[in-house]
């Protein structure tokens, strides 16, 4: 005769399903800071690449033809500060948007709604040269509208 032998089955133990499930969210939450990091690094070279970009075509049109590839009317410096907490030092007091259909054979990542939008544009110091993105970049709650040093020291120039 044989015996039923009963097993002892109760499945997963509560206390393993909750910490596995600590574990995973921990995990996600992790990956997900990571990845927006990542994804605002990837903008803020995406506007350095713009404006490097757009200071090499600027200034070939600045030699070619003696005068800046500009749209519209000027912008006094007043009016920029408003919208541009980290304009250089050197800029004058007139500002412009820049004409980007004037400039051959450029492609950007920002900057291409400029006739339809009032902020989704690059704009450029008469004096200095300097160009700036009106929308501006966020990074790490900072606002990045052209490049220089301190964009250089996350993007390990």
């Amino acid at each position: 005769m044989m015996k039923n032998v009963e097993k002892n089955e109760k499945g997963i133990a509560m206390i393993t399903l909750v910490i596995t499930v600590l574990l995973i969210i921990i995990i996600t939450s992790a990956l997900a800071k990571n990845s927006y990091d990542s994804l605002q690094v990837g903008n803020l070279t995406k506007l350095d690449n713009d404006i490097k970009a757009l200071n090499d075509r600027i200034a070939a049109y600045y030699i070619q033809y003696a005068k800046l590839p500009t749209y519209g009317e000027k912008y006094d410096k007043e009016t920029i500060k408003n919208d541009i907490n980290d304009l250089s030092p050197n800029d004058g007091d007139e500002y412009y948007i820049i004409d980007l259909s004037e400039l051959d054979n450029l492609t950007l990542n920002y900057g291409e709604n400029y006739l339809t939008s009032s902020n989704d544009l690059y704009i450029i110091n008469e004096q200095s040269h300097v160009v700036y993105y009106l929308r501006g970049i966020k990074y790490k709650g900072q606002e990045y509208h052209t490049v220089g040093k301190q964009t250089s020291v996350f993007l390990n120039y």
